[in-house]
């Protein structure tokens, strides 16, 4: 599977637990995702805006974060 690949099934995936009420773990499913291998390692300050948007029940934000990934 290419990066692109997986990237895009991390991300069908996480839209999926977002779209049935559950952003945390749409969250943290990116988060262990994106940390499989080091080419995938992004700064934990895009995490961050994962998890605040998650605590705070944003919708959009969550989607935005998960939608971010390339």
């Amino acid at each position: 599977m290419t990066r692109n690949e997986y990237v895009r099934h991390s991300k069908e995936h996480a839209l999926s637990l977002l779209k049935a009420g559950r952003a945390h773990e749409a969250v943290a499913w990116m988060m262990t995702n994106m940390r499989v291998s080091p080419s995938f390692r992004i700064p934990r300050e895009i995490h961050a805006i994962g998890i605040c948007a998650a605590a705070a029940n944003d919708a959009a934000g969550v989607r935005a974060y998960i939608e971010g990934f390339v």
